[in-house]
């Protein structure tokens, strides 16, 4: 275990807690309504305890009873950096650290009584089990907070929860029930259990799920990860290669991996069974309640998710719809309506039918150059905040791109299944897309994957109708041409929540025209893009 790098105890430590009474009567003390301070309470205490000499078994007792109260702090402070765009606020960044520092202080304790067993210590071999399991949750739930902060999880992370299995396997307990009050729906559970959801977790490339998606893949987990066996040698699943994970290495497990170190074989089968049985059943109708897939999940993206989760965990890579290539080139890149619809249209925007005079100045300009300078309007942006981002192509595809923005570049927050319009050097024109996933890594460079829009982007603007809003003002929308190869009929860019079935609105071009809102074709975390047809 040294590679854990577990805290050099020392005589000076001196925490408020030194067994299990005395900790639980300091944590009756907790101003737990201050969820902040509790947590930096607990991480400070945690980090003293972990430097302080003390049987292994009296060490376990204290983090068994810290365990409700550290948790309790830890999903309340998760609120303030989860569900967030991205690049994070330092705050937010803030509390990141401290929330990934206290599970890791957690960790380590229950590393140290691993340590412990291994050694031999009087009481700890019984105990070798549970605290492996938990040692390996804390690892996963480090993990899974990085996955919620849209964080790339460190390789070091991976070769550490590789590590505490692999001791728990010599330690012969990979097995072992252990009982876990503080799960919400299964109390059983093991080392293997606690090492499989994470590698699951991992697996379901949790970058392109929402926060609400990715509770319920933990919750899926947490009921359902007894169902994959871990076997040195590999299963045989049909064509389908092998899942694999590597336990010398520092990466999630793959399908199809070549692992010269030490390999273990997941099988999905009987995982692979369940998925199937309940994607089968909504298709028939079935609820997702009926289904134990929660009250609050709802069709069609309840069977959406689990195909999802199908396709990543039980399926070999698929191909890709559109031939993607290695790019290394530049892209100017925008989000919010109001500044891609200056970059689309090249000036500001105006209220259809107000009257501009022309400057004298500008009146100078088209009579000498035929055209209006467009420093002013650059300026504009400038000053209203629409500058274009600058970022870095990595691959692309017919369909989409993978880019990043180096750290320290300037630019806005990003988020998922946010509109951008994008511009690749090589490209005259803007195009719009769809954020599909994010991530941030290590180094705090972001990472997005676009998937584009279909249709030529213009300009535009649109007003309600109706007595009740006569002469209101238009609001900034856009339009996408037809593409018939894509099936894709020409829609409407509008703001959140315009869509109503049936709506009739008015739509300015050269002079408004009223068209009726006939489907809704896709929804982003910002936008609508609807399908309609033009009123006599």
């Amino acid at each position: 275990m040294s590679e854990q790098r577990l805290p050099e105890l020392a005589s000076d430590a001196a925490p408020e807690f030194v067994d299990a009474p005395s900790c639980k009567q300091w944590v009756e003390h907790l101003p737990l309504a201050n969820v902040a301070a509790s947590q930096h309470e607990l991480l400070e205490q945690l980090k003293e305890f972990n430097r302080y000499a003390s049987k292994a078994a009296n060490r376990l007792a204290v983090l068994e009873a810290l365990r409700e109260a550290v948790h309790f702090v830890q999903i309340e402070q998760a609120k303030r950096f989860s569900n967030r765009a991205l690049p994070m606020a330092d705050a937010e960044s803030a509390v990141l650290a401290a929330t990934l520092e206290l599970w890791e202080q957690m960790r380590l304790g229950y590393l140290r009584c691993i340590e412990a067993a291994a050694a031999g210590e009087s009481g700890m071999r019984e105990q070798a089990g549970l605290a492996c399991q938990r040692a390996l949750g804390y690892s996963g739930l480090k993990m899974f907070y990085d996955h919620r902060a849209y964080r790339q999880v460190p390789p070091a992370e991976w070769r550490a929860l590789h590590a505490v299995y692999a001791r728990a396997e010599r330690l012969g307990v990979a097995e072992e029930r252990v009982v876990d009050y503080l799960s919400r729906d299964v109390n059983e559970t093991s080392p293997r259990v606690a090492f499989v959801r994470a590698l699951l977790m991992g697996l379901c490339n949790p970058n392109e799920l929402s926060q609400r998606q990715l509770t319920f893949v933990a919750n899926l987990l947490e009921r359902w990860g007894h169902k994959i066996d871990i076997s040195t040698e590999a299963v045989d699943e049909g064509d389908l290669p092998p899942l694999v994970v590597d336990l010398a290495g520092e990466a999630c497990a793959e399908r199809g991996a070549a692992v010269a170190g030490e390999p273990r074989y997941l099988d999905t089968r009987r995982l692979a069974k369940s998925l199937r049985n309940r994607i089968g059943l909504l298709r028939k109708g079935e609820s997702p309640a009926r289904l134990a897939l929660g009250e609050d999940c709802v069709q069609p993206s309840c069977e959406q998710l689990l195909v999802f989760l199908y396709r990543n965990w039980c399926q070999g890579k698929p191909a890709r719809a559109a031939e993607r290539r290695v790019v290394n080139d530049a892209a100017q890149v925008c989000n919010g309506m109001a500044a891609i619809h200056f970059h689309i249209s090249g000036r500001p925007f105006r209220q259809p039918g107000d009257r501009t005079e022309l400057t004298q100045k500008q009146r100078d300009e088209l009579a000498t150059f035929g055209r209006i300078s467009t420093r002013e309007e650059e300026e504009y942006g400038r000053v209203h905040g629409l500058e274009i981002e600058e970022w870095q192509l990595q691959d692309e595809s017919a369909q989409g791109f993978k880019m990043q923005r180096r750290a320290g570049t300037p630019g806005k927050r990003y988020a998922h299944g946010q509109l951008v319009a994008v511009r690749p050097s090589d490209a005259k024109n803007f195009m719009l897309a769809q954020v599909r996933w994010l991530t941030a890594s290590e180094n705090n460079n972001l990472h997005a994957g676009l998937r584009l829009l279909p249709g030529l982007p213009a300009a535009t603007a649109v007003r309600a109708t109706g007595l009740n809003v006569a002469n209101a003002e238009y609001v900034l929308a856009l339009s996408l041409t037809a593409v018939p190869a894509l099936d894709s009929p020409p829609t409407l860019v509008l703001p959140a929540a315009w869509y109503k079935p049936n709506r009739v609105i008015e739509v300015y071009v050269a002079a408004p025209v009223r068209v009726r809102l006939t489907a809704l074709v896709e929804r982003g975390s910002d936008f609508e893009r609807v399908a309609y047809e033009i009123l006599p």
